[in-house]
Order: structure tokens, then sequence, then C-alpha cells
């Protein structure tokens, strides 16, 4: 078998893996997006009533407030947080969930490896 052949025949299958793999990724992605809506930066105060800590903030025209969980910060005062568009309602204390980024991500590189790897597979064609 020629070298070219080999390195085509390998091409094609990460073509196959990579597309595979990354289209559905993308699209589980997209509607990830569509479901949560975009995550926006708020002012979330954090506060101590009789005892239990609540986390309040301004959603719209809204005000919000909620009960802390465990794993959040427990410091009284006024910290970062993110909303989400579609339901103002869902608040986090910090960082947005990373669950959609890493899925975005992943699919990208898969559909990129998948997409260089079908454009190698090709080459023998033209040689």
């Amino acid at each position: 078998m020629h070298p070219i052949d080999t390195l085509a025949l390998v091409a094609e299958v990460l073509s196959w893996i990579g597309l595979g793999l990354g289209l559905p990724l993308l699209i589980v992605a997209a509607l990830i997006r569509v479901t949560e809506g975009p995550w926006m930066p708020i002012e979330i105060a954090v506060i101590d009533r009789d005892g239990e800590l609540l986390a309040r903030w301004f959603a719209g025209d809204d005000f919000r407030e909620r009960r802390l969980r465990r794993s959040e910060p427990s410091t009284v005062g006024w910290t970062t947080g993110v909303v989400s568009a579609n339901d103002p309602t869902r608040a986090r204390i910090g960082e947005p969930p990373h669950f959609r980024r890493v899925v975005r991500t992943l699919g990208i590189v898969f559909t990129g490896v998948g997409a260089l790897g079908l454009i190698v597979s090709l080459v023998p064609l033209f040689l």
C-alpha cells in the first residue's frame, strides 16, 4: 500500500470520528444555549436573616430572593453573579456553568479534526 493511501485511510477514519462526534456536540451546545439563554452579569447581595443566608438581586424590574446553596460562598455582603436571560429566577453566584462551554469547545475541536481529515482523505483523488 502506498504511503499516501495509508494517510488517506487514517484521515478518513479521523473524519468519520471527528464529524460523527463533533456535529452532535455542536447541536447539543446550541440546544443548551436556546434553553438557558445567555447569562448576564449582576450584583447579588448576600444577607443573613435569622441565621439563614439569602441571596437577593434585581432581574428586569423585579426583586428576587433565594436561599444560598451549601456549595456557594457564604460571605455576607455584595458579590458578583450571573442571571439567566430566559429565566430571571435562576441566578448563580460566581461564574456561569461551564458545561455548555465544554460541550461547544469539544464540538468545535472534533468537527475541526473531522473536517481536516475529510480534506486530507480527498488528496489521493487529485494526485
